[in-house]
């Protein structure tokens, strides 16, 4: 098992994401667009492919399924979901949101994947709907929400790392996703579905998946010790709201 310095070290490009349960009581319905851009610093760009071609991203844009959000060496964005959810996304990220459907009391279902870079979420609880999920893939993972403050790290290597904070989350391999591809996002060949079930992580544990996708034992971890400028910054931000 790594620790977070070790992570560094081995991964200099990782993807951070944090979500943070918030309470919501009134879902109402939505259509399209299924998020808007709230916050947005340096340079950033939106796309529908990989490749490009890529747009200038600005505050007060739209987000539609399937889009792509590339950030810049110094950007940062912040997303925000009809639910009032909210993304932000760290410099030299790549993200797509992938589906998005909110129905007043009966379903949210979200799904998005980090490619690479960092990115952190608050999510709002979906009190009175009777069934949903939100979930975001990394090569190596999925990571469903349950109500939670977590970080993920996915790192260039396609090791991922995942550390929770309050609450708990359920991880497991990306093939078990409804919305993933699996042409996109392969299973590793020396991994079988049958070789490990969701984990569920509780408060202050922590699980490293290698970049041969299989996964570790969970571990404690002290928050007091965790230097990360970034979960520091979005908590500061969160602070505010």
């Amino acid at each position: 098992m790594y620790t977070q310095k070790e992570m560094k070290r081995k991964t200099p490009i990782v993807a951070v994401l944090t979500a943070i349960l918030i309470f919501s009581f009134n879902v109402p319905v939505y259509g399209k667009p299924v998020a808007e851009i709230t916050y947005i610093k340096g340079v950033s760009f939106v796309g529908t492919n990989k490749e490009g071609p890529w747009q200038a991203l600005e505050r007060g844009a739209s987000v539609s399924q399937g889009q792509l959000i590339k950030t810049g060496r110094t950007g940062i964005v912040e997303i925000t979901l009809p639910d009032k959810s909210v993304m932000r996304l760290a410099p030299e990220t790549l993200y797509q949101l992938d589906a998005a459907v909110f129905l007043e009391k009966k379903e949210r279902v979200f799904s998005a994947r980090l490619f690479f870079g960092k990115m952190w979420a608050r999510v709002s609880k979906t009190v009175g709907m009777s069934r949903g999920s939100f979930d975001i893939r990394t090569p190596t993972a999925i990571v469903g929400v349950r109500g939670t403050v977590y970080n993920v790290y996915a790192a260039s290597d396609r090791s991922t790392l995942v550390s929770v904070y309050q609450g708990q989350v359920g991880v497991g391999p990306p093939i078990i996703s409804k919305n993933a591809k699996k042409e996109e996002i392969s299973w590793p060949e020396k991994v079988t579905e049958k070789q490990w079930e969701e984990i569920i992580l509780k408060r202050l544990q922590r699980l490293y998946i290698g970049p041969d996708g299989i996964p570790g034992e969970p571990e404690l971890f002290d928050p007091v010790k965790e230097k990360d400028e970034w979960a520091e910054w979005n908590l500061r931000q969160d602070a505010h709201h």
